[in-house]
């Protein structure tokens, strides 16, 4: 569709629902035309709308607050529908499709759908627990067996399909992207692979559309008017405010010539992105910092683990006083070859396969094989069917000395 087919498309939708203000849940309800095409010919909805010269927005019936669905209600209804499709798993499309309202109000009132659940003594569905995300480890070692598999030194998105229980989004969001899932596991970039923008080839056109509209971008327009995906702009460079604070910071310590007006404006929106950075500059280039799970104060370690990485720290701290000797970890199942203490007239030891997880439950979700090991060791225990011995460290530390 060109600009002018999609003028014309929205002053026929407002016309068609009798109205002078149209919001883009009704214009796509109406038309079928997606934001995407609205996007590659105006930087908003309230563009488009002002260029067909219907005023955009909701109308004022559908700017009416729904009435608040209380706490005790939404629980009500999710176990109704559990009992109505005889399953103790529930996801939030099928309480839309069999509750009285749907599941938007309820993650509003918990926060979200798995606290929901938790409240209402519920399980997450299967897609749910899939979509939990992976550790790298956990990539690395899929993306290794599959190549070997494949007799392949580089693989596509596609070559895992079919082959592994992981899909390659899964694994490109643990690890950062996909060619960095590929470099991490030795394996070489997809024969596609683009090597990173210079850093001046972007600031250059950064600066042309500053230029052209006489004010800083925002990520749409930007992108809209450089030709690269937003990917390109923000995520893959810490975000856009990151990304704007490397080429404008670029821009004014090179010698170039702007013209009048531009080199303050670039200053102002550089002080701005600096007042509102995190104090540490670093940090804030890096991204999120480590999650830290509640106090522990258990000797070395100040907070609770929250990863499989800080379970096995925990465990290498503590083996000797439980009873075991590690002999070696590796970041294949099982994790650790170790050997266990037996009580006995004659104290004695047995080799003892170990696999670390945060908790009980992600030993299923990993699809290990139970006969693989021994011994799971974990800082939670949530499988209370679990066919393989189980040490929760939550529970065993507490009998060491450093407890409080």
């Amino acid at each position: 569709m060109t600009r002018d087919d999609l003028v014309d498309s929205i002053r026929k939708a407002a016309a068609a629902l009798d109205t002078t203000r149209l919001s883009a849940a009704a214009f796509r309800q109406q038309t079928g035309v997606t934001m995407s095409v609205i996007y590659k010919h105006f930087d908003s909805w309230s563009e488009a709308c002002l260029a067909a010269g219907v005023n955009h927005g909701p109308t004022h019936e559908n700017l009416v607050a729904p009435p608040k669905i209380s706490h005790e209600k939404c629980l009500a209804e999710m176990k109704r529908v559990a009992v109505l499709l005889g399953q103790r798993q529930l996801s939030s499309n099928e309480f839309t499709r069999h509750a009285q309202f749907t599941a938007k109000p309820v993650i509003k009132r918990f926060g979200s759908w798995q606290k929901a659940l938790r409240e209402a003594s519920l399980e997450p569905c299967d897609k749910v627990i899939r979509d939990t995300a992976l550790s790298v480890d956990e990539c690395i070692h899929e993306l290794r067996r599959v190549a070997e598999l494949l007799d392949t030194n580089t693989l596509k998105r596609d070559d895992l399909r079919g082959r592994s229980s992981y899909s390659a989004h899964r694994i490109a969001r643990a690890c950062g992207g996909w060619n960095e899932a590929l470099s991490m596991a030795g394996l070489q970039p997809t024969p596609n692979y683009r090597l990173p923008i210079p850093i001046k080839t972007l600031a250059d056109l950064f600066l042309k559309v500053v230029v052209a509209l006489q004010r800083i971008p925002t990520l749409l327009q930007l992108s809209r008017r450089s030709g690269h995906a937003l990917d390109t702009l923000s995520r893959n460079r810490g975000g856009y405010s990151a990304f704007k604070l490397d080429v404008i910071e670029f821009l004014l310590s090179s010698k170039s010539k702007f013209p009048k007006g531009i080199r303050g404006m670039l200053g102002d929106e550089l002080a701005r992105l600096k007042l509102h950075a995190p104090q540490d500059e670093a940090q804030f280039r890096r991204g999120k910092e480590h999650r830290q799970g509640r106090s522990l104060g258990f000797r070395g370690f100040a907070f609770a683990p929250t990863s499989e990485n800080d379970v096995v720290q925990l465990f290498g701290a503590v083996a000797d006083e439980l009873g075991f000797e590690i002999m070696g970890n590796r970041s294949e199942f099982p994790d650790c070859k170790a050997r266990r203490r037996e009580k006995a007239q004659r104290e004695h030891f047995s080799d003892c396969l170990i696999e670390y997880e945060f908790s009980s439950r992600d030993f299923k979700r990993h699809r290990h094989d139970p006969k693989g090991c021994n011994l799971i060791v974990c800082w939670e225990h949530n499988w209370p069917d679990c066919p393989v011995e189980v040490l929760e460290l939550k529970q065993a530390i507490k009998g060491l000395t450093g407890w409080q």
